[in-house]
């Protein structure tokens, strides 16, 4: 399984560059309704920045004309880390 670091920066990169094949596998069923609800306003971002809270919980800038920060909390759901919980800060 890859390490909650190396999940959190492939899922920016994938956000960035429009993965949405990539994204799918990242969210868990319970998230997918607060996803969706962040998703009918696109994030369109250049680059990103990690930060690492702790307790498996990541705030991620997505940095474009604006900046857009996202709160998640990940868990290893089966082998993978998916997020569980999601919200725009």
């Amino acid at each position: 399984m890859a390490e909650l670091k190396e999940t959190l920066n492939r899922h920016a990169q994938d956000v960035v560059s429009g993965n949405v094949a990539g994204l799918m596998g990242d969210f868990s069923p319970e998230a997918m309704s607060k996803v969706m609800a962040l998703a009918a306003n696109p994030i369109t971002a250049t680059s990103f920045e990690v930060k690492e809270l702790g307790n498996n919980e990541a705030e991620i800038s997505y940095i474009g004309a604006t900046t857009r920060k996202v709160w998640s909390k990940w868990s290893d759901t089966g082998g993978k880390f998916q997020i569980t919980d999601v919200k725009e800060l």
